[in-house]
């Protein structure tokens, strides 16, 4: 029999479990652990079990998705997990239904499925989220549910990566003339709210500075997400390229900038045995694209956010 519920703190290892089962329909198994998963999820101060929804059949969760109350009365749908069962097919799209329904009550008017990489719910470096591509367009399962409760594309996103080791960063007059005039410098992030810390706390951010040797404004800045070791959500193998700015005015010498400092940040990140790094980008992101090519990354999967009004679902 059918029946959905919030969570409770019992069904940690079968939830977990469910990721991985999920996953594994269309990927390597992620390296997820009970520990990992609670560590992401259930352990963040805004964590709120209403919002994490499971279902079950006879008393065994099959299916469980969560959501969250994000700005403009949009809720986000952060993850749907089900198993391969025909009643796990079932469940999950009852329990799609019941979230839209929650969250409507709750006076919201859109929900838009998948992780982005502004998003901050602790799901972030969870494998296999990364920074965040949205819902994955090899998970066919999880794009024909949405499909089928009236979701729709809102963006394509590509995850891009590039090997740290051996990686010899490409080598011109702009480069070279950096190398000589300009030096890195480590810095620490702004404070972030609260909410965000909490989400993000598995991760350590370091932000890098392009600064001329003489001083001055910064050329260029680029933020590195690794993984807390003690935490361990994200391996400690893969690090994410974060927010990446510049302020110079000449369009030529900013990007010049900006590729020099994130050229010069994969071999440090060698010598700490990071082995990847990577990045999320809006499709269609010319600029960025091209930056990353240049950069030897390369393109290693896409998603998609999906979107839907909830007018409908209200009562």
């Amino acid at each position: 029999m059918l029946e959905i519920r919030s969570f409770c703190n019992s069904d940690v290892p079968r939830l977990a479990m469910l990721w991985v089962i999920h996953h594994t329909v269309y990927r390597p198994a992620p390296l997820v652990t009970p520990a990992i998963w609670e560590q992401a999820i259930a352990s963040r101060h805004f964590f709120s079990p209403e919002r994490l929804l499971v279902a079950t059949w006879n008393g065994e969760p099959l299916a469980w998705c969560q959501w969250f109350i994000s700005p403009n009365r949009t809720a986000s749908l952060a993850a749907v997990c089900f198993d391969t069962s025909p009643e796990a097919e079932q469940a999950a799209a009852a329990l799609l239904a019941e979230c839209q329904q929650q969250a409507a009550a709750a006076g919201m008017t859109t929900m838009v499925a998948g992780i982005s990489k502004d998003s901050r719910f602790g799901y972030q470096g969870l494998d296999p989220i990364g920074q965040g591509i949205g819902i994955d367009v090899a998970d066919d399962r999880i794009n024909q549910l949405l499909e089928q409760a009236g979701f729709e594309e809102q963006q394509r996103l590509d995850r891009w990566e590039v090997a740290t080791e051996a990686y010899r960063p490409p080598v011109n007059r702009e480069s070279l003339a950096l190398r000589r005039s300009t030096r890195l410098e480590l810095t620490t992030p702004p404070a972030s709210t609260p909410a965000e810390s909490s989400a993000m706390y598995h991760l350590d951010i370091h932000r890098y500075q392009l600064l001329p040797l003489r001083g001055g404004t910064p050329l260029a800045t680029a933020d590195l997400w690794v993984s807390d070791p003690e935490i361990h959500v994200m391996s400690i193998h893969q690090a994410i390229l974060g927010a990446v700015a510049s302020e110079t005015e000449d369009l030529a010498a900013r990007e010049a900038a900006l590729r020099y400092l994130i050229s010069s940040l994969i071999p440090l990140l060698a010598q700490q045995h990071v082995l990847a790094l990577h990045r999320s980008v809006l499709a269609g992101n010319r600029e960025e694209e091209a930056r990353l090519s240049a950069l030897q990354f390369r393109r290693t999967g896409a998603g998609r956010l999906m979107s839907k009004r909830l007018d409908s679902q209200l009562p």
